[in-house]
């Protein structure tokens, strides 16, 4: 189902995000969907993911059908559309800075270790949103409580107070302590398989294509909102 999953979280994230009506339509294909594996599971238990949320419980109970479903949820949206963004987001980097490129054509692990969390830092596709809980003053304005804030990991990620050249791309950065996954108690669960995720398809690719070029910097797109990255991403191989 890999193509209609790919529909789907396009539909919420990219395509619904100026068209609530789209965004609703997606988002209850994918809730529909899985209330229908969640059903499928009680009576048909198998080695999955699924059925080991079904038969979990916490504190004597079995973990309410509308949080298994959000799990779920959460597994398909935040699982494509943030890793493929952040691949897409170094590949661009890399057709249009061609030291980096070079440099890393002919990388050895431990640099690759570093360019994988710089660029994770300088490109971090992800703004998460919650609800204040109590008043806070961020300059002039106050949020109140229930006021819904974005949480710009990006721009805390640039912060020059934090990081060194904090504007520049350094593949061997040492000290890296950025926010590109959140912090706290619900930091990404799958910070580390998107680490790997993201080192192998792109030691994968210079392995294959080490020289490529931005065929057409004009005709890049970037999808905005709550996940950033590019779309279209035309390159000369060679």
């Amino acid at each position: 189902m890999v193509d209609t999953f790919i529909e789907w979280v396009r539909g919420v994230l990219e395509l619904g995000f100026q068209n609530p009506e789209l965004r609703v339509k997606y988002r209850d294909l994918i809730r529909n969907f899985f209330t229908a594996e969640v059903e499928d599971r009680k009576a048909n238990p198998k080695d999955d993911l699924i059925t080991a949320l079904v038969q979990t419980e916490v504190d004597g109970e079995p973990i309410p059908d509308p949080m298994v479903i959000g799990m779920c949820n959460l597994q398909l949206v935040a699982g494509i559309d943030t890793t493929w963004s952040s691949i897409g987001s170094a590949l661009w980097h890399f057709a249009g800075h061609n030291d980096d490129r070079l440099r890393m054509a002919d990388a050895d692990d431990a640099l690759w270790d570093t360019a994988v969390e710089e660029l994770l830092r300088f490109y971090a596709p992800v703004t998460m949103a919650r609800d204040a809980v109590a008043e806070v003053a961020i300059g002039d304005v106050v949020i109140q409580p229930g006021d819904k804030v974005l949480m710009n990991f990006s721009g805390a990620n640039h912060d020059p107070e934090v990081f060194e050249d904090a504007d520049q791309v350094i593949l061997d950065r040492q000290r890296n302590r950025h926010v590109a996954f959140g912090t706290g108690i619900h930091r990404c669960a799958g910070s580390n398989l998107a680490r790997m995720e993201m080192e192998v398809s792109l030691k994968t690719w210079f392995s294959r294509i080490p020289e490529f070029t931005l065929a057409d910097p004009e005709a890049v797109t970037w999808a905005g909102g709550q996940v950033r990255g590019p779309r279209i991403l035309p390159l000369t191989i060679g």
